[in-house]
């Protein structure tokens, strides 16, 4: 029996909510319609390369099909409730997308992303191969938490989640499993939504204390728990190049350059919403975010390589002081290496060992 793989990005509308994600400028209509235009741009990046669409959840599905009305757009029962004073109150109800993710029919493949993502190339044969046998897939994230929040910190706060929840004895690694990108089968996703669910209550509880607020906070501590029991088996899409998270900006851990992202299957790019929506808004009939980039463009059809270009030159522009410092540190390996490759050469000539020599 053939698997479907099938992509989906969650877009909860709150206007209560008072912080609506991270990098994202504008009031808070803005902020929903720009968050439309990075759905619509990142489900033409994925027909373009013949890796089917994106299918927006959403508790108002008119309001997203309003700004774009060729997206899919899906509504769904949603039932977690989250106080709209707790940072990415809307990103939680990530829980319920996951349950509904449970009740799709045997031979499905489920992955839930970010909106500020692209699609470079077409499906990968290992990601075909996961699908086929319903293996759970993460981005892990760890090393790039540990530098900013320590994992002692991060390691108590998703031990006292476990133990509030399923009253077990539980050492936690640390693994922080990046939001933007998770997918399994049915029967995966009934066992991560359902510990999910149990941990709620006590995060709810205790979240002042949490070094994070929102759903991966939940999503990871539920995703190592039911790994180190053996109840789900998952891997890492990070290790399988299909897909890596690239800060247009200074960042706390070490990050490659843009030329490793490129080899990734999806990018997410969270530092550059607005760009990804200015973009995609051009590609619209109607739009009130990108009027002025929308009179410099002539061609309002997508075409992957043009998109691709103005990508990688806006990127390039934005030359960080982190970009600077790795070429720095490569270039100072190199000149260390040619020191002592020197010092090697001096000292085989000369007879000479590492003492200083006075002539």
């Amino acid at each position: 029996m053939p698997v479907m793989i099938k992509f989906y990005t969650l877009l909860y509308i709150n206007s209560e909510e008072s912080n609506l994600g991270n990098s994202v400028s504008g009031d808070y209509k803005e902020k929903i319609e720009k968050y439309v235009c990075c759905c619509s741009l990142f489900s033409k990046t994925l027909k373009a390369n013949g890796a089917g669409s994106l299918c927006v959840i959403s508790n108002n599905p008119g309001l997203v099909l309003s700004v774009d009305p060729e997206l899919e757009c899906l509504s769904i029962p949603f039932k977690t409730h989250v106080p709209a004073e707790i940072p990415f109150a809307s990103a939680h109800c990530k829980i319920d997308v996951l349950e509904y993710f449970s009740t799709l029919e045997e031979g499905s493949y489920s992955i839930l992303l970010d909106s500020d993502m692209i699609c470079t190339s077409e499906i990968p044969y290992i990601l075909e191969r996961a699908a086929s046998e319903g293996t759970g897939l993460f981005y892990n994230v760890t090393g790039q938490q540990f530098p900013a929040f320590t994992a002692e910190r991060m390691c108590h706060d998703k031990e006292l989640l476990v133990k509030g929840a399923f009253a077990e004895d539980f050492t936690s690694t640390g693994l922080w499993a990046g939001g933007e990108f998770i997918g399994g089968s049915p029967a995966f996703f009934k066992a991560l939504s359902g510990a999910c669910y149990k941990i709620l209550p006590v995060y709810l509880e205790h979240h002042k204390e949490m070094f994070h607020n929102g759903d991966e906070m939940i999503v990871s501590t539920a995703l190592e728990y039911l790994m180190q029991r053996r109840k789900i088996s998952a891997f890492d899409a990070g290790q399988m190049q299909l897909t890596g998270r690239y800060y247009d900006s200074n960042t706390c851990h070490v990050q490659q350059l843009w030329k490793h992202f490129r080899q990734q299957f999806l990018i997410h790019l969270p530092m550059d919403k607005d760009f990804l929506a200015a973009y995609g808004a051009t590609l619209l009939v109607k739009s009130i975010v990108a009027e002025e980039i929308r009179k410099k463009v002539t061609d309002t059809e997508f075409h992957m390589d043009s998109f691709m270009h103005t990508l990688e030159n806006h990127l390039s522009k934005n030359k960080t002081f982190l970009k600077a410092t790795v070429r720095a540190d490569r270039a100072l390996q190199v000149l260390t290496g040619m020191y002592y490759g020197l010092r090697a050469f001096v000292k085989k000539i000369t007879g000479h060992g590492n003492e200083p020599v006075n002539y």
